[in-house]
């Protein structure tokens, strides 16, 4: 086999043992999901798992970052015609109906290995900033926000409170999915983030 038919063969096997690897501890959290199983379910040898990702961690860190890459290329997609952040805030919506499989792996990892393997620490700082620097740049945009100061002090707490409030929805879908209407409660974040941002805006005086 030539060597760009390796790495092809190496990425179908890299994204095969995501995916398994995802979907098992979905369902079964970290302590309930082991290497010979993924190996089984992806139909990959054990010692190429360990080879590629390092450790379980290691795998494990690699899952929660493919799905956050794929959930905000998904977002991306879905609102690049949305005229402001806020309409965009409430389209969200749909995008965690789809089920935002980072956020669940995200809490279980963080939660139930919190003294492990730093990958998992290390992973999960990467999907959060990279949750703050998008959220903190639609801010900015929506704001006419450009001078790093304004940046610092509105732009971004706002990201911090928003995603908070995003962490509570996702919670809350899990535990009371019967009683939970994400499209409206992704419109009263939406109201919320909105006057929370005028709030700012009055106390750092910009126009």
């Amino acid at each position: 086999m030539s060597t760009a038919g390796r790495q092809v063969e190496g990425a179908r096997t890299r994204a095969r043992v995501l995916a398994a690897a995802g979907q098992l501890i979905a369902a079964q959290g970290y302590s309930g999901t082991s290497i010979s199983q993924i190996s089984r379910a992806s139909a990959t040898n054990p010692a190429s798992i360990y080879w590629a990702f390092g450790s379980k961690e290691g795998l494990f860190a690699a899952v929660m970052e493919h799905s956050a890459e794929r959930f905000f290329d998904d977002f991306a997609v879905r609102v690049p015609d949305e005229p402001d952040i806020w309409t965009a805030l409430e389209r969200l919506a749909e995008a965690f109906e789809g089920g935002p499989e980072f956020l669940r792996l995200l809490l279980v990892l963080s939660l139930e290995r919190r003294d492990g393997d730093p990958a998992i620490g290390d992973a999960a700082r990467r999907v959060r900033a990279r949750s703050l620097a998008s959220l903190a740049r639609g801010f900015a945009r929506a704001l006419a926000l450009d001078e790093p100061a304004a940046v610092r002090s509105i732009c971004e707490p706002l990201a911090r409170y928003t995603l908070m409030l995003l962490d509570g929805v996702f919670v809350a879908s899990q535990i009371e999915a019967e009683t939970t209407n994400l499209r409206e409660s992704f419109r009263l974040i939406a109201v919320g983030v909105r006057a929370t941002a005028d709030r700012l805006l009055a106390e750092h005086q910009v126009d």
